[in-house]
């Protein structure tokens, strides 16, 4: 019977050539040098894992560099869609701020303002100052409610005649979509910025605030803007306002209309300067509360540098963790391997001696 051979020194059969030279270069110059007593030398068992000072040494420190955990992954600080959220934000600036000017040149306060204000136009036709005030009320009511148009077309005057003809009617009714839709989608709009700036000072310290100052200050273009067309022909400007929300034409009528005897010319002059007045208030504040000084950089640059290192902090504590219980894990499989490895070396001696 042929002795057993060193499946050591026949060779892996996954191992190179090259692997193979560098494994006998060192016993070749050792032969060399030495002659006989190197070949004449026992040859050495591996013996059993050495124990360093501290311990037996971790599998951790047996694995090959190339094997080693990757470093921690870097923490996420900038806010997804930066850029995009803060231009909704922008755009919603002058969004809200026109509605919310224009919504209260629409209330009962403000028509009681201008009917009762020394040069105010007096009716021709002979509608009194509290007159107005109950057909005017109806009409207000009517652009900002849910009412059909008998709302508007069922109000009579003292002489049983309806107060609003059929096209009055069809104008303001047209009127009212144009008004509940603006409100529907600017409301749509302002719940979108505030989706859009939620927990975006997290990440981004003074986004929200630049945000905010870029919005004011297309509010300003927008408000000269509109001013210079305005002072270029407010006859012009009037009408190709109508033109753009009223493309049907039916907002042209005769001066003793019940709608021009209660809403004249003087009303939306009056209407377009209290709405530029209070933008212009408006955005003044806003401009005073993120006007960009020195202070308020350094404040958003040491929210900044909080916030990274609150993150690089926790970061390396989640991988500190992770990898704690990796090395539990090998640490539990490398002590059971000895045990697998002499069973298998018991059993090849059973074998052995049997043959």
């Amino acid at each position: 019977m042929s002795p057993r051979s060193n499946p050591e020194e026949q060779g892996a059969p996954w191992s190179s050539a090259t692997q193979e030279w560098d494994a006998l270069a060192p016993a070749v110059d050792a032969g060399t040098r030495g002659g006989s007593t190197a070949a004449s030398a026992p040859r050495q068992e591996p013996g059993p894992l050495r124990e360093s000072a501290g311990g037996r040494e971790s599998t951790a420190q047996r694995e090959p560099a190339a094997r080693q955990e990757p470093a921690a992954r870097p923490v996420r600080t900038r806010p997804r869609a930066l850029r995009l959220r803060q231009a909704v934000i922008a755009v919603a600036v002058p969004l809200v701020i026109l509605m919310a000017a224009i919504r209260a040149v629409a209330t009962p306060a403000f028509l009681w303002f201008e009917y009762h204000r020394p040069g105010f136009p007096a009716d021709a036709y002979g509608f009194s100052t509290e007159d107005r005030m109950v057909y005017g009320s109806h009409g207000l009511d009517y652009i900002l409610n849910f009412a059909p148009a008998r709302f508007l077309g069922d109000v009579m005057l003292p002489d049983g005649r309806h107060a609003f003809t059929a096209p009055e009617v069809g104008h303001m009714t047209d009127v009212k979509h144009v008004m509940l839709w603006s409100l529907l989608l600017v409301g749509c709009w302002l719940v979108l910025a505030v989706l859009c700036a939620r927990r975006l000072g997290d990440g981004a310290p003074g986004a929200l605030r630049r945000a905010l100052f870029a919005g004011a200050w297309l509010t300003i273009l927008l408000i000269l803007g509109l001013l210079g067309l305005s002072l270029l022909g407010w006859e012009r400007f009037f009408t190709g306002f109508h033109e753009i929300f009223f493309p049907e034409g039916n907002w042209a009528f005769y001066p003793s209309d019940t709608l021009i005897r209660l809403y004249p010319d003087q009303f939306w002059v009056d209407s377009a300067v209290l709405i530029a007045l209070i933008t212009v208030l408006a955005v003044s504040v806003l401009l005073v509360a993120t006007w960009p000084l020195a202070h308020r950089r350094q404040r958003d640059l040491a929210r900044a540098h909080a916030r990274q290192e609150a993150n690089r902090q926790a970061g390396t504590r989640r991988q500190a963790v992770r990898g704690g219980s990796d090395g539990t894990t090998r640490d539990d499989a490398a002590g059971a391997q000895p045990r697998s490895d002499r069973g298998r070396d018991t059993s090849a001696g059973s074998t052995s001696s049997r043959h």
